[in-house]
């Protein structure tokens, strides 16, 4: 990875560790000028009151600063990428890592496949591991956020009389995987309301909407980190300290087991699985973390991990439960290696700067929703509740329309898959203030 990333960029005479960790650095030497306090838009004023909603004064530098970032993506220039939470667009590192190993499988397939499957892949759980916090053979590799939810509710053990219990908008590949299990196992399988209405929801009202609706024979409780319906972002450590006290009187086969479906926190958060507190975790990783397409990984607690058997026969005999948990079969290789590259870039832009980064976009977003009258806006405003999805609605217009017209002005945006649908705005570290306040602009035009 190192001498990949010291390869000279363009000519220009900068390295490409130069321009990821040019963010870091730089900010740091002009902290007393305002580049290191971005974290005040998350928590203080936001930058449209500042200032810079137009790309001046203090947000302004913090934009030429992220262009760095933004160099590294091949995106179009000519638009506004505010749905980035579908499907990532590949930074340099990435890119070029899936074509230097396509190139050796279509050089030589026969020798370096079986040559350096086993140590790519050692080399993609000891990145994802050294970002999640996490013990490399802790981790399975996955092809989606999907897989690894099928992957841990078709092998958890549980029995009749067991129940599984969701809430009413956690992800549809969560509910059905339940409901397979439920079907096969004699269990029972439960959906609850998490919170009476999303623009008046508190951390203690998520919590104990949850816990209190834990039943003796509750075995999993599968919740969503960051719901994609609404930006709301649960209080995962929360509701795992109040479950231990529930499991704290249970035989082990009768606990409680906490599961999460990661992948909207995954790549915007700084937090590891020891801040999260659940006891397994399922991601893809072709989102917020910018690895390719087809990929993810699934992480189970050492003390609990034994509850979730292996579904799919593996090719990985050597990497403790992860790699036992990990399906075989043939895949496409290059996209799986380039991983590594996709959680290194990651970790040199620095985990708590792409959280605030993020943050301050998607604060910018809200509190300027929030001041037009013909908007409806239904992520919380507050930063512990939410990421970096905004979600809302305008006066007489369909979800489908708005994204329309968003499209008609170059900038792209998404709608929620779920009903009640919303438009929705996905900010990532290759957005700026500026962005933020066009796409404002034209939504305040939708009056």
């Amino acid at each position: 990875m190192k001498g990949r990333l010291e390869e000279q960029e363009g000519g220009r005479g900068l390295t490409r560790r130069g321009l990821l960790a040019g963010v870091g650095l730089s900010c740091a030497a002009a902290a007393l000028s305002g580049c290191g306090t971005e974290d005040q838009g998350v928590e203080g004023s936001s930058p449209r009151r500042q200032g810079a909603g137009a790309g001046s004064g203090a947000a302004a530098a913090r934009d030429q600063e992220w262009s760095r970032i933004r160099e590294q993506f091949r995106l179009d220039p000519e638009y506004i990428h505010l749905a980035g939470l579908l499907i990532a667009s590949h930074p340099d590192p990435v890119r070029e890592a899936v074509e230097r190993y396509r190139q050796e499988l279509d050089r030589n397939p026969g020798l370096y496949l079986p040559g350096n499957n086993s140590r790519l892949e050692d080399e993609v759980r000891r990145a994802a591991a050294d970002y999640l916090g996490a013990q490399p053979h802790d981790i399975a590799l996955t092809d989606s956020t999907t897989m690894g939810i099928g992957l841990v509710y078709n092998g958890v053990q549980v029995r009749e009389g067991h129940e599984l219990l969701t809430g009413r908008w956690d992800y549809y590949s969560t509910r059905a995987a339940l409901k397979f299990k439920a079907n096969r196992s004699g269990a029972t399988y439960r959906e609850i309301e998490p919170y009476r209405d999303i623009r008046t929801v508190s951390e203690d009202e998520l919590v104990e909407a949850l816990i209190g609706r834990v039943r003796p024979n509750t075995r999993v409780v599968a919740i969503t980190w960051v719901h994609s319906s609404t930006g709301l972002m649960l209080p995962v450590r929360s509701i795992a300290d109040r479950l231990a006290e529930v499991n704290a009187a249970r035989e082990p086969g009768d606990r409680a087991l906490l599961c999460v479906d990661g992948v909207h926190g995954l790549g915007v958060e700084d937090a590891g699985m020891a801040d999260l507190g659940c006891d397994f975790f399922m991601a893809g990783t072709h989102k917020w973390i910018f690895a390719p397409r087809g990929t993810g990984v699934l992480w189970g607690k050492p003390q609990t991990r034994g509850a979730v058997t292996p579904t799919i026969p593996t090719f990985t005999s050597d990497a403790g439960w992860g790699g036992v948990m990990t399906p075989g079969g043939f895949k496409a290789f290059e996209h799986r290696w380039a991983m590594t590259d996709a959680f290194r870039f990651h970790q040199e832009m620095g985990k708590a700067r792409v959280q605030q980064r993020i943050h301050l976009l998607a604060r910018q977003l809200k509190e300027g929703l929030a001041g037009m009258s013909h908007v409806t806006l239904y992520t919380p405003m507050d930063h512990a509740l939410s990421a970096g999805i905004v979600c809302f609605d305008v006066a007489g217009m369909s979800e489908n329309q708005v994204v329309a017209r968003l499209r008609e002005r170059n900038i792209i945006a998404s709608t929620t898959p779920y009903s009640p649908s919303h438009a929705r705005l996905t900010p990532g570290v290759y957005n700026t203030t500026e962005e933020m306040e066009r796409t404002l602009s034209v939504i305040r035009e939708l009056a």
